[in-house]
């Protein structure tokens, strides 16, 4: 081979691997499954196995650009991305030349894949053994530069090799096929291989995507039903909070007066036993005559000596509170030493407040704010507080336009992160991120807060997977919370790699078998067909000239005898008898004698047409049957065939030999009834008379069967 027909082969090579690469990565980026299958392996092997290493840059170059050509039209092209798509361009090449090495250690170069043990093994050595080779390089390449992490590798090394390996089963074979230096060990097979092996493809490549898209469904059904009961949780635990609040409010309506030490005794309990409740406050509704004295009135208790109703500036900072007509003042707050820093705010100068201390106050019923900065917060987490109204019950009949009087608010203070991590702190919500999300207001929605999974996440950034997420909504002291749930390892995680390994691994198995049964079927066929052509090619020929046999060549006369009688046709026979050919055995011994046959029987083969027939019907007796020939025209040809075989000769010891030859001419049609046996015999004849006469061509018998 050439320079320039090896660049051009490597050329052709690359350009249909990175065509069928690129094709295959394709689909499955809009399937959002992993390919499944990989063509271009069997590719490969068949080019590495026939035309040896020397088509290795075809592959590795192939392999880089379908892979270089996915990144750029993902948008993902990044020196990491290019250096593992080098890494794994050297794997699919490095593959194809230890798969070839290894089936050409068992069975040579040119292996027709009919015997068992052929199939064997190429099926193991090519395919399972070779496909392990990149499937371990791509897996373990891309786990190190942070593309897949280690709870993906098993899934992401067996879906590759089974990619391969069925990809070198399948197509391996149908790229032997297509190569011309093959061509003649499939003939006779290639359909006959193809369809069968190409169904089963099909057919695992629709139940992949099946079992893909039913183990999808399932686990967002499960993961729907996690965000279920992730909403049904959080609801339970707020409303075990609604019910302390309302106890509280209880408290202070059943109470004549309820004072800090009676109150933090009251709280201690519900504290202990609702950790993610950040605290108790008592806020009562102060007006501002009552500010000053409000005031003083803490301050002579002792524990607060500069107690001030306070509120924000617009720089965030707590000053004393601007006159207003009411004021909702945290009074008591537990627990104190974590809580202190809210002391003495109006929470009614807040406007976010202040929407729930209105709702709560008019309608009687609990009402928490949006999302707020608490006071008391020093880090950037978001607060939330529910507020239980607490009245003065009035004895007259609520009839008489008499009502009850507002006291203040049982308040319940949230931080709303740890609210997340305090509620879904079990094992089961470890492997998934939550987020809750405020969405009272349809159009002005917003994220309150989000937990992060405690395990590690699962990464597979080959696959541009987006993780199963599903949400629930529920009600919060008149506010709509939605939670939504995100798996971000563990069984849940990525649905598009949902299929279990083990079934990919029973499908390759399954595939193995198929192309197995069909190879095996399919070699025995044409074995069998070809021992019978052998067969009957040795039965009608002539095993030291490969001309036609005795037999082979009266079968033959007898079809022209017959169309003849059929056409109207003028057909010829010549029957040659070799002068001195005695001699030629006498003086140069038999193995002379058998090279001047076979070189009578290559003259007699080059100088009539493909549709004549010429056989060797005896020792040193030839015979040609020239099809549509006329008289003329046979004589012709016989005296240009005596000439041909005079001028032959034979080397040997005693110097050069050779030969004569008389020939016997008769023509035969439609017009007369001369047998096959009739015609060889007057064949015969004149090859006598003329070998008695001198040698040379003579016209015995014409068409109509009158001696010349």
């Amino acid at each position: 081979m050439t320079v320039r027909d090896l660049l051009r082969l490597n050329l052709l090579v690359f350009v249909v691997y990175a065509v069928i690469g690129t094709l295959t990565l394709l689909v499955g980026q809009y399937s959002g499954l992993a390919s499944p299958v990989w063509p271009a392996a069997g590719l490969a092997f068949a080019a590495i196995y026939v035309w040896g290493w020397r088509l290795l840059p075809a592959v590795l170059l192939g392999s880089l650009a379908s892979n270089a050509l996915t990144l750029v039209r993902e948008g993902t092209v990044t020196q990491t991305s290019l250096f593992v798509a080098v890494v794994i361009a050297l794997g699919a090449a490095l593959q194809a030349l230890i798969s070839a090495r290894l089936v050409t250690a068992a069975v040579g170069r040119r292996a027709s894949l009919t015997r068992g043990g052929e199939i064997l093994a190429f099926l193991l050595l090519a395919a399972v053994v070779g496909s392990v080779v990149n499937a371990s390089v791509a897996t373990v390449t891309q786990v190190a530069f942070g593309l897949v992490s280690a709870d993906q590798a098993l899934l992401v090394w067996v879906t590759w090799w089974v990619g391969d390996a069925i990809g070198v089963v399948v197509f391996g074979p149908l790229a032997l096929m297509l190569i011309p230096s093959q061509r003649e060990v499939w003939q006779g097979r290639r359909w006959r291989v193809a369809i069968p092996s190409l169904t089963a493809v099909v057919l695992f490549v629709a139940f992949f995507v099946q079992a893909e898209n039913q183990s999808a469904n399932e686990m967002r059904l499960r993961t729907e039903q996690l965000a279920n009961s992730a909403a049904i949780e959080l609801e339970r635990n707020v409303a075990r909070h609604q019910e302390v609040l309302e106890g509280l409010s209880s408290f202070f309506e059943s109470s004549e007066e309820v004072n800090r030490d009676e109150f933090a005794s009251y709280t201690a309990s519900a504290l202990r036993r609702f950790p993610n409740l950040q605290a108790l406050s008592w806020n009562p509704i102060v007006t501002a005559d009552e500010l000053d004295a409000f005031e003083q009135r803490i301050r002579a208790d002792g524990e607060f000596p500069d107690f001030t109703v306070t509120e924000r500036d617009a720089q965030g900072e707590l000053v004393p509170v601007a006159p207003r007509d009411d004021y909702v003042v945290v009074e008591y707050i537990e627990p104190l030493a974590t809580n202190e820093a809210a002391i003495g705010f109006d929470i009614n100068s807040n406007p976010i407040r202040q929407q729930a201390i209105n709702k709560a106050g008019s309608l009687g019923v609990p009402a928490a704010t949006a999302p707020i900065d608490l006071v008391q917060e020093s880090g950037t987490q978001k607060g939330m507080l529910a507020l239980v109204p607490v009245y003065e019950r009035n004895t007259l009949d609520e009839r008489e336009g008499q009502v009850d009087r507002l006291l203040g608010f049982a308040v319940g203070v949230y931080r709303l992160d740890d609210l997340l991590t305090d509620t879904f702190a079990g094992p089961v919500w470890a492997s998934t991120e939550i987020h809750l999300v405020d969405v009272t207001n349809p159009d002005d929605s917003r994220e309150i807060s989000t937990r992060e999974a405690l395990k590690t996440p699962t990464v597979d950034q080959t696959q541009k997977i987006v993780n199963s997420a599903s949400s629930d909504r529920f009600s919060v002291f008149g506010r709509t919370w939605q939670v939504e749930v995100v798996p971000t390892s563990g069984p849940l995680a990525n649905p598009g790699q949902a299929m279990a390994p083990s079934l990919e691994v029973v499908g390759l198995l399954v595939i193995l078998l198929v192309q197995a049964f069909v190879l095996l079927v399919t070699g025995t066929e044409r074995q069998a067909w070809r021992h019978a052509e052998s067969s009957e090619q040795e039965a009608n020929t002539d095993h030291l000239t490969g001309l036609s046999n005795r037999r082979a060549f009266l079968r033959n006369l007898e079809l022209v005898r017959q169309r003849s009688r059929m056409d109207g046709t003028v057909d010829s026979l010549l029957f040659m008898d070799l002068d001195r050919f005695k001699s030629v055995n006498d003086q140069g011994g038999h193995d002379a004698g058998d090279r001047m046959l076979q070189a009578v029987a290559r003259v007699l083969t080059a100088n009539v047409r493909s549709r004549d027939t010429v056989a060797r019907i005896g020792g040193d007796e030839f015979a040609v049957v020239l099809n549509n020939c006329g008289t003329e025209r046979a004589m012709e040809i016989a005296q240009k065939l005596v000439a041909e075989v005079n001028a032959l000769r034979v080397t040997s010891d005693l110097g050069e030999l050779a030969v004569g030859v008389s020939v016997g001419v008769v023509s035969f049609s439609s017009g007369d009834d001369l047998s096959v046996d009739e015609l060889l015999r007057r064949a015969d004849d004149a090859s006598y008379d003329i070998k008695h006469a001198g040698g040379g061509a003579l016209l015995y018998g014409t068409s109509a069967g009158s001696d010349v």
